[in-house]
């Protein structure tokens, strides 16, 4: 009995040992199952482009499966077009997504703006020239008491050299030896040498009365022979600046010259007398516009048949319009277009390549906002495009178009916007930039780059003057495609 009871207690202990073993096996297998059943990690490789802030960061991490991801990413200044792609798809700027596997997260943007230079007054009245060496030249200054800056800027932004002067200075003018000629408030004229070498200075006029509106530069024959505009027409030699002669002096010029293929100078004196005349000073011939209350702030601009294109304006019965003359060779009035909504022109005419003429206008309080027409050769309209107004107060249109060799069309204006539009005036785009543009009008150069400066803020404050880069590499095949006619503003026709 006492061995029964022996036998059958380590039975029960064997039992005992064979239950906890069990346990302890069982636990150690759900142990096993449970690690056996966790996600297994995945991988997020993320690639940020240049110009783009956010999260997460470039590089690779990995993540629990199922775990969900948050991203947000911006432009930076001078950015645009900010792409995002998730495994090759596009997806939202700013949202998430869940770790189910390995995803590839990259964000590209289009650089626009390539650098700012920060001047000491705005590029108010300042359409850049471009120097042999790609050096590009511009000024600033908008009132007579400003010391307007006359600034050379290499092609990455940097200063080469810069002058003060005691005005605002007007846009400046290459010669055909490479120097540069500007225009101050006083029609003083100012020469430079492409190292910055101040040269000769002109100012023999009978007075030195100016008005705040217009721009004023020096043309440039074929020659050399310098013409410039203020109490008459004057000739000057380009290396002395001595005076070769002076036409109709004492009268008012608003503007600037502008020279025909075989010579011609053309000039608006006394703010209504269109006058041509001939490269030895003396008249060819002279008209008025067709209402006595009209003027003119705007250069001419000749296309290949000699035809001369200007804005004007007037006052009739209180009212005041604005009209786009065409002028035969001859001096006769060819065809007149009267700009719709009293909207005046105050920016030079270009031409594109169907021979159409391009003028932006001012606006007309908010009712009428300034735009841009294209007026035929036989002066119909052909299209017109309007700015929206981002202001309390009207925004202008001063800035003279530009049209590139993809028959695009630039100006600024007043909202801080670039415009671009396609040959048939549809907008292709347009572009913030950090200043607002005034009378200065856009410079293209063969590496796709676009030169333009504007206010900052205040016309008190300092100013930016800004590279876009563009789809254009030149000019289209036009008589007149830009501001003063090319990239070295020399007022003349056939200049390359």
């Amino acid at each position: 009995m006492h061995r029964y009871h022996n036998i059958r207690s380590r039975l029960i202990l064997l039992n005992l040992f064979i239950f906890i073993w069990s346990c302890c096996f069982l636990a150690t297998c759900s142990k096993d199952e449970k690690k056996d059943t966790k996600p297994p990690k995945v991988q997020l490789t993320v690639s940020i482009g240049k110009g783009i802030e956010g999260h997460p960061q470039s590089g690779k991490t990995q993540h629990d499966t199922g775990m969900l991801i948050n991203y947000g990413y911006r432009t930076l200044e001078g950015y645009i077009n900010l792409l995002i792609t998730l495994d090759g798809k596009e997806i939202t700027n700013d949202s998430s997504f869940i770790m189910n596997k390995d995803h590839t997260l990259i964000a590209v943007a289009e650089q626009k703006m390539l650098w700012k230079f920060t001047t000491n007054l705005p590029p108010y009245f300042s359409t850049p020239v471009i120097g042999n060496d790609k050096t590009v030249y511009f000024t600033t200054g908008i009132y007579y008491t400003d010391k307007g800056m006359l600034y050379a800027l290499s092609r990455d932004g940097t200063l080469k050299w810069s002058f003060a002067h005691n005005t605002a200075l007007f846009s400046p003018v290459i010669g055909e030896d490479g120097n540069i000629y500007v225009q101050d408030f006083y029609n003083q004229v100012l020469s430079f040498s492409p190292s910055g070498n101040p040269g000769w200075t002109y100012s023999q006029f009978l007075t030195h009365d100016f008005e705040n509106v217009g721009q004023r530069c020096p043309a440039i024959g074929s020659d050399g022979t310098i013409y410039i505009g203020g109490c008459g027409l004057h000739a000057l030699d380009p290396v002395t600046g001595t005076r070769k002669w002076v036409f109709s002096e004492g009268a008012t010029v608003r503007s600037s010259p502008s020279i025909g293929s075989d010579g011609t100078i053309y000039i608006v004196l006394r703010g209504s007398d269109l006058t041509a005349v001939k490269a030895d000073g003396t008249q060819k011939w002279q008209n008025k516009f067709t209402d006595p209350s009209e003027m003119t702030f705007t250069s001419p601009t000749i296309d290949q048949n000699g035809t001369i294109y200007l804005g004007a304006e007037g006052k009739n019965q209180g009212i005041y319009y604005s009209i786009i003359y065409a002028f035969n060779p001859d001096g006769t009035i060819k065809w007149k277009y009267p700009v719709e909504g009293g909207r005046f022109v105050r920016a030079l005419p270009t031409i594109d390549s169907n021979g159409n003429i391009i003028v932006t206008t001012r606006a007309n309080e908010l009712a009428n906002p300034a735009r841009i027409i294209s007026i035929s050769p036989g002066g119909t309209k052909e299209w017109d495009y309007t700015i929206e107004n981002v202001h309390s107060t009207p925004d202008d249109i001063y800035s003279t178009p530009a049209i590139d060799n993809n028959r695009l069309v630039y100006f600024g204006a007043e909202t801080g916007y670039l415009y671009v539009l396609n040959p048939n005036g549809t907008l292709n785009y347009k572009y913030q930039l950090p200043c607002a543009i005034n009378w200065s009008s856009p410079t293209i150069t063969s590496d796709g780059i676009l030169y333009i400066g504007g206010i900052a803020t205040f016309i008190s404050n300092p100013g930016f003057f800004v590279a876009i880069k563009v789809s254009g590499t030149d000019y289209a095949v036009t008589p007149w495609p830009k501001f003063r006619h090319d990239n070295r503003n020399s007022g003349r026709f056939g200049v390359k």
